[in-house]
């Protein structure tokens, strides 16, 4: 017996009624998170069924109707009361619908001081195979972080109360991304910490990267130390000089004093002078900068070497 003419689609579970497929191949899709019923039509003189997805048995599904909530290719053979098997039946391919929303956020990847402007963008991305809508993008922004705008025309709508950014996006595709850019400036130096999160209306499969967090290291102006002791403890062994990173065109000489130069950097310095072959004493520094509007700058101070 060929119960082909037999299988049919039974019902979605919410609605209640009875849906034929009408195409070829039979293609059933549903919302994640419902079912849907499979049932053999005709069960006259048949006395168990074992149905398939995606050509394999399934463990303890052996009655005329299988509930079905895993996308697959779905089929039945049935079993009569003699033990004759039928053939396969046609399939009903299940697709389960889906959206799901991935969120990034980065910041510039230039060393930034305090005070200065910089930008984050924000990607959002539906990796599901069906639309998202409803969306919002929360991003709550540090108190050391000051809102300064968006970069550009973003699609949506953009809100800000309270130093708490809402991207509302009316719908995402399946594989459409929007960037949002924005700018800010930090209030003072350190580590910046900034998470956002996404949400939609649909169920969304994957929480995980809904959330996205940025840690943004502002750096301090230039702060030369006045004592180095290389003395092989970990401490003080370097002449090492913070903030140089906001300002990579620059130059160190040391001089003894006589005035006679001990050290020259040649271009930017490594934070690595730590007074090798020279005596116990006091130094000075000339420290060349071209500042970050082309003009040049110079600090003088004086190091002492301690070698214990």
């Amino acid at each position: 017996m060929n119960l082909k003419q037999y299988i049919l689609l039974a019902l979605f579970i919410l609605q209640l009624n009875w849906v034929f497929a009408q195409t070829k191949p039979n293609v059933v899709k549903i919302p994640l998170g419902t079912t849907v019923k499979f049932a053999v039509g005709d069960q006259a003189g048949l006395s168990s069924y074992q149905w398939y997805r995606d050509g394999k048995p399934m463990p303890n599904a052996n009655a005329a109707v299988y509930i079905a909530s895993v996308a697959g290719l779905y089929q039945v053979v049935s079993i009569s009361k003699e033990g004759c098997r039928s053939d396969l039946s046609d399939g009903f391919l299940l697709i389960v619908e889906y959206a799901d929303l991935e969120v990034l956020k980065a910041s510039e990847t230039r060393f930034v001081g305090s005070g200065e402007a910089f930008e984050y963008q924000i990607s959002v991305i539906n990796n599901g195979n069906m639309k998202a809508t409803g969306i919002e993008v929360i991003d709550k922004l540090p108190i050391n972080l000051k809102y300064m705008g968006t970069i550009g025309e973003p699609i949506g709508k953009i809100t800000v109360v309270d130093q708490v950014i809402s991207w509302k996006i009316p719908y995402l595709e399946n594989n459409q991304k929007l960037i949002l850019s924005i700018k800010t400036s930090a209030i003072k130096a350190g580590k910046i910490v900034n998470t956002v999160k996404v949400t939609a209306i649909e169920p969304d499969p994957n929480l995980a990267n809904n959330v996205a967090t940025d840690v943004k290291d502002i750096i301090n102006e230039v702060m030369m130390p006045n004592v180095i002791t290389p003395n092989g403890d970990g401490k003080n062994d370097v002449l090492q000089i913070d903030g140089l990173e906001l300002y990579p065109d620059h130059n160190l000489l040391i001089f003894n004093r006589w005035g006679n130069e001990v050290y020259k950097s040649n271009g930017a310095y490594k934070n690595d002078w730590n007074g090798n072959g020279l005596n116990e004493g006091t130094y000075y520094y000339l420290l060349k900068i071209k500042a970050k509007d082309g003009t040049d700058k110079s600090t003088t101070g004086w190091i002492t070497l301690i070698k214990e």
